[in-house]
């Protein structure tokens, strides 16, 4: 219709000006004597229905190749429109119009085809929500049924592990019941051809049983309450008569003195006491009671503990170990019953193991200043062994400072002899023992320390005859040990107080020189002092060298000093041995000036004043008690080095009033005069 109407147009163009242009498509139809659509369907909708028609038999691939077909054509039309526009040829209208008409069924064309791929498209969509319902119904079918076998497992799982038979319960054998049990409840003509009888006639007569020995256990407790009572009774009416014999005694105490009989109450308390003690724990009481008697009065003994625990102490057997393994096949339900036995039972087996005497021995030693150190000293009677726990107290108040290193615990005693860290068990059967129930080690924090000279005190000797032969405490062995131990804690806590002083002094910056230099003073100050870890001592740049060294260890005791004089630092990192004064304090020194920094690494001075402090110490030792002096003499030692150092390499700027040398170089490796 529309090409008929621009037809027209073109034939009759004089028309369209003046004429009436109302040309409807029934005129047009009656001009070209087209046919009247018979189908009362609206074009509309068969287009439509056509299309839709057209999108499901056509095939895609075509269309495509179609599509860009009409585009090509589309382009050449334009392309010859715009180039005839251009030339005006002869007759280009007339061949602009047919461009036109062509361009236009292209435009149609592509119209069509893209209607067609809408409803592909919508085709598409619908399809796949369809199948996408099928599959959301199809996906909660499936969890259902999976929810329905999980329900399902549980259920089995349940009837699986229901068990008929009583748990935990352990019945009399079958012969035995046969023999012991009652005729009206063994029922021997039904039970011994019923399984489900039998188990109901045995379970019947554990019942009874555990009826009339719970009614047993009733009497025997009313029984023992009654005794207790009497006991307590009986005791009252003894306590009523301490006050007398206490009186009894007061009185008579004059004629004990003439008589030379030093009874007392305490000491027939005491004896009554340590008659409780076992073996070791007595040799060693009775010993060092003696040793004070006669020796030591500032050296006293002790028994402390529940001594009511004692009397009722009942020996101990040794932790045996449970290597059963049953043959049988175990549901999870008896695993889990058999391995909270095992874990109730290892517990049971390490309290066992670490089972301590009620009592224990504690010896108080004190010193000349009323400073003392205590002594508790614990039995394991298992583990049959001797530990201690040392306790230092001072007179002075030294809190906030660093001396407080001289006195923990765990090392004021370690090494009071040679290679005794008290940090194993002498006793050899104690590692296994402690692997038989999971451990590495003894927690010497919470159970004390096993040095070797403790086990001695108690009359164990671990050092002699065989290993796997079980020692037995001797009275000898205290003896002759006792006197030299009591003397070398003595020696050892003097040392340590020493220290402590010396420390507390260091900390104020006071420093003082032995007798013969008294005239050199040195013009360096200290401005710290501190002390550090032995991790912190060995990654420092001046220690080094000592890191393999057999002349410090771990269980040293670690500072650092800062000396400084103008720019120039001095670092001096110090290690005291744990059984000073046997050897003396080891000296590393870092020295940090002009953004240069020495060590025994770069520096041949450093190593001069190293082994001036660390090889001559001796020298410095004028009089017998050095060993409570030789920590500050040593540190006067190296400041009057440093002092020296800096006045000779650079005299401007380090100038001294009094100079304690004449020439910055001396004897034959030309060396400065650290010797004065």
């Amino acid at each position: 219709e529309s090409a008929l109407k621009k037809r027209k147009k073109r034939e009759s163009p004089e028309k369209s000006n003046g004429a009436d242009a109302s040309v409807t498509v029934e005129d047009l139809r009656n001009k070209y004597g087209l046919e009247k659509e018979l189908n009362p369907v609206p074009i509309y909708q068969r287009v439509t229905a056509h299309e839709e028609k057209e999108a499901l038999n056509r095939d895609p691939q075509d269309d495509i190749e179609l599509y860009r077909e009409s585009c090509y054509r589309f382009v050449e039309l334009v392309d010859e429109i715009a180039e005839k526009k251009s030339k005006k040829p002869e007759g280009w209208e007339q061949d602009i119009d047919d461009k036109k008409l062509e361009a236009i069924t292209e435009i149609m064309t592509l119209k069509t085809l893209n209607r067609i791929e809408k409803i592909r498209y919508k085709n598409s969509r619908e399809f796949v929500s369809k199948v996408r319902q099928q599959v959301d119904v199809l996906q909660f079918q499936l969890q259902n049924l999976m929810c329905e076998i999980q329900h399902l497992k549980k259920e089995v799982d349940k009837c699986l592990m229901f068990r008929s038979k009583p748990l935990g319960i352990d019945l009399v054998p079958i012969e035995e019941f046969y023999e012991t049990a009652p005729p009206s409840i063994s029922r021997q003509e039904v039970t011994k051809t019923d399984e489900h009888q039998l188990q109901l006639a045995r379970l019947e007569w554990e019942l009874r049983q555990r009826k009339e020995l719970a009614l047993l256990c009733s009497e025997l407790q009313e029984k023992k309450n009654s005794l207790s009572s009497q006991i307590k009774r009986k005791l009252n009416d003894l306590d009523s008569l301490s006050p007398l014999i206490k009186d009894v005694l007061a009185v008579t105490k004059p004629m004990q003195e003439k008589l030379g009989l030093p009874l007392s109450c305490t000491a027939s308390v005491n004896n009554e006491v340590s008659s409780l003690l076992p073996l070791t724990l007595y040799y060693l009481y009775i010993q060092a009671q003696a040793y004070s008697d006669a020796c030591d009065k500032k050296l006293t003994v002790e028994i402390n503990g529940n001594t009511e625990e004692a009397k009722n102490l009942k020996p101990v057997s040794a932790v045996s170990s449970d290597n059963e393994d049953s043959d049988r096949d175990l549901t999870e339900q008896d695993v889990k019953i058999i391995k909270k036995e095992k874990k109730r039972k290892l517990e049971k087996k390490k309290k066992r193991l670490f089972t301590k005497h009620p009592l224990v021995v504690t010896l108080k030693i004190v010193l000349k200043d009323d400073s003392c150190i205590n002594l508790e000293f614990t039995y394991f009677l298992v583990l049959h062994l001797l530990t201690v726990k040392p306790s230092l107290t001072l007179t002075s108040n030294i809190k906030n400072s660093s001396a407080m290193e001289f006195m923990k615990n765990d090392t004021i005693l370690l090494n009071l002899f040679p290679n005794d860290c008290g940090i194993e068990s002498p006793n050899m059967a104690n590692f296994y023992q402690l692997k038989e129930i999971g451990l590495d080690e003894f927690d010497y924090s919470k159970y004390g320390l096993p040095y070797l000279w403790v086990q001695k005190m108690g009359g164990l000797d671990f050092g002699s005859g065989p290993k796997n032969i079980k020692v037995d405490p001797k009275e000898d062995i205290v003896k002759t040990s006792l006197p030299c131990i009591v003397k070398e804690i003595r020696r050892r806590v003097h040392a340590r107080i020493a220290l402590v002083r010396q420390v507390l002094e260091l900390e104020q910056g006071i420093v003082f020189g032995p007798q013969n230099m008294k005239f050199v003073k040195s013009s360096c100050t200290i401005k710290s002092w501190e002390g550090i870890s032995w991790r912190d001592y060995i990654n420092a740049p001046a220690a080094k060298h000592f890191k393999d060294s057999p002349y410090i260890s771990e269980h040293d005791i670690y500072f650092k000093a800062i000396i400084i004089r103008g720019q120039a630092k001095l670092t001096v990192f110090v290690a005291v041995k744990c059984d000073y004064p046997a050897n003396p304090p080891v000296f590393s020194l870092q020295l940090e000036w002009n953004s240069n920094l020495w060590t025994v690494s770069n520096n041949t001075d450093i190593i001069d004043i190293e082994r001036e402090v660390n090889s001559y110490w001796k020298e410095l030792v004028t009089d017998g008690g050095w060993a409570h002096t030789l920590l500050t003499l040593q540190m006067h030692r190296i400041m009057v080095c440093f002092d020296i150092l800096l006045e000779c390499i650079d005299p401007q700027q380090f100038s001294a009033e009094k100079k304690t040398f004449f020439h910055p170089l001396r004897g034959r490796n030309r060396v400065h005069p650290y010797k004065l």
